[in-house]
């Protein structure tokens, strides 16, 4: 035969079904061997099976003959075979409730009659079982990959979410220098300015009339009496002010395979160099605030108070007969020692110990170890971070916290500047800077919380000078610089004088939805002056102290543009070193130190309370 053969509609199929019908296993045992699986046979077989579409179109009289719809409409078949299967599987009364009923009452029987049909059986048995393995195997988020096959949703670049907070770095203006260190001749005091060493003391100016008050002058030939009375001399003050440049450095470095393995992700160098920068100014503000070139002094003894717990407070316990306290001193830096000798005090149930701090000049805070017995056992840390003089202690005593010091561990670097607490405090006078360099007014011993009376207190003193050694500047402070939560017990202070002032707030009815509550205190008048001083909220401050600071001279004939200047030989250096193996290295270099030209118009106040005690009511901290 030659050419497409013309069959009859309905006999395209009919040589197959002969052959089925003379041996039934002839599907099974003919073909199918020839197939690693049922599946595969099925697909090989569908182009054939769907040629014989062509006899069902209207008028139709041969089988399928184009290609292209042969693929299409065996791959059509293919999937819907395979998805009438799968529903067979997993929902067969699904599928049953879709037949015809005259189908199930007639021919319920079919596919169990016919010898044909128990071969076709069998290759659906076949199918069904292949089917069933594949869709057995589930795909999770652990299964076949613990990973799972899910996206990586990582977003480039990376997120810095950490603060860079360097209030004073920035606002302290960035003088030039130039060799070892910056030399003033500073005169603290003349004759009526009421300050220097010698007090500046009011000199008498009236005088009797400058008459002559005899004497000769040698060899004229008429005497001539000289000098005439000439008024009084005034006296003056001086000091030579020698502030050495500090270097100061930090580095980073990455390898080549971490800067090789972000492309696509981020610049590693770029960010390490971003790094860098952060880092360096985030740690020179800390040596403004907190650097020494002396190490500090352990504390004294403390003094300590055992009486019976307030309402509110805990009695401590796992106490036996007496408590003993050791006190030390911090920097950001590092912690003094303790004395060899605490201080003790007998103890009853029901009690608590106050502990009265003895205060180091240049300390940042302190810390408590206590322990308990007839005679001192081994010391615990109790309190951390103590801003105040005073302290209660209370509750359980620690017996497993870290042990004091046995020697300082770095309060100070022979390296370091001089920062402001050291300066202001003291600390470095007679070393770095001259003896009674420090603040206009300076306190340890506040014993209270930060209030107005505190604040007040130290306004008027900077102005009178009480208690310094150099006299009175009439310093008129700029800015207050504390800790937040100082600051916050500030503004809770003036709120709760609100009761004795004259101030009130009124709210009317429609106005209640919109009420903002709170107190902040951004502002404060200085008493004294009039004038308006800025409060500033300093993130690495230390609870406990306060910065009164005076940034210019109120005198532009002074020869000193800045009471607090940063001077830098050499600012900000960044240097990429050459690669001498598989990493980048970068590093940062500064050459200049903080200098304080007049420290008499700034204030220190510490020891300041979180809060305090009066008489059988509220508790140390």
């Amino acid at each position: 035969m030659t050419g497409t053969e013309v069959l009859p509609f309905g006999t395209a199929a009919r040589p197959a079904l002969e052959r089925a019908d003379a041996n039934p296993s002839w599907y099974a045992d003919a073909d199918a061997g020839a197939y690693r699986a049922p599946d595969a046979m099925l697909s090989d077989k569908m182009p054939t099976l769907v040629k014989g579409a062509g006899y069902c179109r209207p008028g139709g009289n041969r089988p399928l003959d184009d290609d292209d719809q042969v693929f299409r409409r065996s791959m059509k078949a293919e999937v819907a075979f395979r998805s009438a299967i799968k529903q067979g599987i997993e929902n067969p009364g699904q599928v049953l409730k879709g037949m015809s009923p005259e189908f199930a009452g007639q021919f319920g029987a079919f596919m169990a009659a016919a010898p044909a049909n128990q071969a076709m059986n069998q290759l659906v048995t076949q199918l069904n079982s292949q089917l069933s393995d594949q869709l057995g195997k589930s795909i999770t988020l652990t299964s076949p990959l613990s990973t799972g096959f899910v996206p990586f949703d990582l977003v480039a670049p990376s997120s810095l979410i950490y603060p860079v907070y360097s209030p004073i770095r920035n606002k302290l203006p960035r003088s030039p220098g130039q060799g070892t260190s910056r030399i003033r001749k500073v005169i603290t005091g003349v004759s009526g300015s009421q300050t220097g060493p010698s007090g500046g003391k009011f000199v008498r100016l009236a005088i009797p009339e400058l008459v002559q008050s005899g004497g000769a002058i040698s060899g004229a030939s008429t005497a001539v009496n000289w000098p005439l009375n000439l008024p009084g001399t005034g006296t003056q003050d001086a000091v030579d002010l020698t502030i050495p440049y500090r270097f100061w450095g930090l580095s980073e470095n990455l390898s080549w395979l971490a800067q090789f393995s972000g492309q696509g992700f981020e610049d590693i160098s770029a960010l390490a160099n971003l790094l860098l920068l952060q880092e360096f100014m985030l740690n020179e503000e800390a040596a403004h605030l907190g650097a020494t070139s002396t190490a500090l002094t352990a504390p004294a003894a403390p003094t300590l108070t055992a009486r019976a717990a307030n309402s509110g407070e805990s009695p401590l316990t796992g106490i036996t007969t007496n408590v003993f306290v050791k006190v030390s001193a911090n920097t950001f830096f590092g912690e003094t020692a303790v004395v060899a000798s605490g201080a003790s005090v007998a103890w009853s149930t029901g009690q608590v110990v106050d502990v009265q701090i003895a205060p180091v000049a240049g300390a940042q805070w302190y810390t408590i170890y206590a322990t308990t017995g007839s005679s001192a056992g081994t010391y615990h840390l109790f309190a951390a971070n103590v801003g105040g003089q005073m302290y209660t202690l209370q509750g359980a005593l620690p017996t497993t916290s870290a042990q004091p010091q046995a020697s300082d561990s770095g309060t100070s670097s022979a390296n370091d500047q001089e920062g402001l607490t050291s300066v202001l405090s003291g600390h470095s006078a007679g070393g770095i800077y001259p003896s009674n360099w420090q603040a206009g007014y300076f306190s340890q011993t506040t014993g209270d919380t930060l209030k107005t009376s505190v604040l007040n207190n130290a306004f008027q003193q900077l102005w009178d000078g009480t208690g310094n050694v150099y006299g009175a500047f009439r310093a008129d402070p700029a800015e207050i610089i504390a800790e937040g939560g100082d600051v916050m017990r500030l503004s809770n202070d003036i709120v709760q004088q609100g009761a004795a002032t004259n101030y009130r707030l009124f709210v009317e009815q429609s106005e209640v939805p919109g009420v903002r509550v709170g107190a902040a205190v951004s502002e404060f008048q200085n008493p004294i002056t009039r004038s308006v001083v800025r409060i500033v909220v300093h993130p690495w401050t230390p609870q406990g102290s306060a910065y009164l600071m005076s940034y210019t001279m109120p005198f532009a004939w002074s020869n000193v543009s800045n009471v607090v200047e940063f001077v830098a030989v050499q600012d900000y250096l960044s240097i990429s070193w050459p690669v001498i193996d598989a990493s980048f290295r970068y590093s940062m270099f500064l050459f200049g130190s903080l200098v304080v030209n007049a420290p008499f118009y700034c204030g220190l106040i510490q020891g300041i309370q979180k809060s305090d005690r009066s008489g059988s009511i509220g508790t140390w901290s």
